[in-house]
């Protein structure tokens, strides 16, 4: 078989309306952008994120998610040498809420748990919901405990927005924010994207890339949902 130049291969993709570009979830990359946080918080942990975990080997984690059983997935799959665990949900304000785990052909899907029903083309696939009581706790209130620069990923399902009304001190304090930002009605009763950008904005926290983008949900290449990288927007002293 005769090997293929990069460019032609650059050039076959352009050809089919496709470009070729580098892996911005990869742990290098996100290493580039010289954070000097002194804790790193992860909203929404499921079984972990080693690319976030690899690209600061060296800070404080603090790994927020209302399963308690993801502590022990996120040990099985990586977790960072030094992490505290709280067993919550966060949002605008403390109390309690109803979990919904979706039920789907292959059983539960713990991934997509979260406080609204799936929405869109994703809905079909869902036959129903476990529901879980879980409490809620503002961000803000777990972050009394940890001082310093403060490095944030949000991965609620469509409840961004409550994490981030529930986040405004600590949003000021952060170097960065990837927040999973959908952009089309994936779940019932979910924030436009622009709000999402606003909340982050009035923080001095501006958009500065997309790290990942998923299809339609249909076999489209039609985004439905970034995950976008805000940094600040002033020079920090």
């Amino acid at each position: 078989m005769t090997p293929i130049s990069d460019h032609m291969f650059r050039r076959a993709l352009r050809q089919r309306g496709l470009v070729a570009v580098p892996n911005k979830g990869h742990h290098d990359y996100l290493r580039s952008f010289g954070a000097e946080t002194d804790v790193i918080v992860d909203v929404g942990v499921h079984r972990g994120t080693p690319q976030l975990y690899r690209a600061f080997p060296d800070r404080k984690f603090v790994l927020i998610d209302p399963r308690s059983e993801a502590e022990a997935e996120t040990l099985a799959h990586g977790a960072p040498d030094d992490f505290d665990f709280h067993g919550c949900a966060v949002g605008a304000v403390e109390g309690e809420m109803d979990l919904r785990i979706p039920t789907m052909r292959r059983g539960k899907n713990p991934a997509m748990a979260g406080f609204k029903s799936i929405a869109g083309p994703m809905a079909r696939a869902v036959n129903g919901y476990d529901l879980r009581k879980v409490p809620v706790v503002p961000l803000d209130q777990i972050m009394q405990r940890y001082p310093g620069r403060v490095g944030l990923k949000i991965d609620t399902e469509g409840y961004e927005l409550e994490v981030l009304q529930g986040a405004a001190r600590t949003l000021l304090r952060c170097d960065f924010v990837i927040v999973e930002l959908s952009i089309t009605h994936r779940f019932d009763d979910i924030a436009p994207p622009s709000r999402i950008v606003a909340e982050l904005a009035r923080a001095g926290l501006e958009l500065r890339d997309i790290l990942r983008t998923t299809g339609d949900g249909q076999g489209g290449v039609q985004p439905r949902l970034f995950d976008a990288l805000f940094t600040r927007w002033e020079a920090r002293n």
